[in-house]
């Protein structure tokens, strides 16, 4: 499976540098060189993360309006990019809450690693159920509830997301388990061992 990746950066050079990090088979890449390409971008996708360069806003306004498609979408992780002289305001930083900031130049591994690792955490596996149960507690309405697309993406990533890592605790619990089983059987076999030593001492 592919993940849709978005570029939204000015700069021809970001784009090659994502070009050569992201691997055609596990990334699709979209370029957005303005604010009027990404938000055409976001009306026709959810990306599984957003790569945004702080020099494509003129002003506080533009970068609200899009933190507030990515609200309405959902949880998106973005990697702001800042350049070498400029300063990036803490009113972005602040609003944006970014996975992770990049300040121009620097190492094209590191921000590959940062989206790989981001896009794991919030991967689901396959075996998952892709929607929530149909059947529903008495009384509930979901279409008298008028919840958003956006907000029933959220609540099944969080269903999805506790049963994920209640199936975690689970291993982890057998795995310790068994370690204290096998611990025993150790411990059993060395008294044997023990005991058949003296034994075979005192026959002596």
């Amino acid at each position: 499976m592919a993940y849709n990746l978005i570029v939204a950066d000015s700069s021809p050079t970001l784009k090659k540098i994502c070009q050569s990090i992201f691997s055609e088979g596990s990334y699709n890449l979209f370029f957005a060189s303005t604010q009027e390409e990404l938000n055409q971008l976001l009306d026709k996708m959810v990306p599984e993360a957003l790569i945004l360069s702080a020099s494509l806003f003129d002003s506080l306004e533009g970068f609200l309006q899009i933190n507030n498609r990515l609200l309405a979408i959902g949880r998106v992780p973005v990697f702001l990019i800042g350049g070498t002289f400029e300063t990036l305001s803490e009113e972005y930083t602040q609003i944006l809450k970014a996975e992770k900031i990049f300040i121009k130049p620097f190492y094209s591994e590191s921000l590959a690693e940062a989206v790989k690792e981001a896009i794991e955490k919030r991967r689901v596996p396959d075996t998952m159920p892709e929607e929530l149960p149909e059947d529903t507690p008495t009384g509930f309405n979901s279409t008298s509830t008028n919840l958003s697309p956006a907000l029933l993406r959220e609540i099944r990533l969080a269903v999805q997301q506790e049963v994920l890592e209640t199936e975690r605790e689970l291993e982890k619990r057998l795995r310790s388990s068994l370690l204290y089983e096998v611990k025993n059987i150790f411990k059993e076999k060395t008294e044997i061992q023990e005991t058949g030593s003296d034994h075979e001492r005192k026959k002596g």
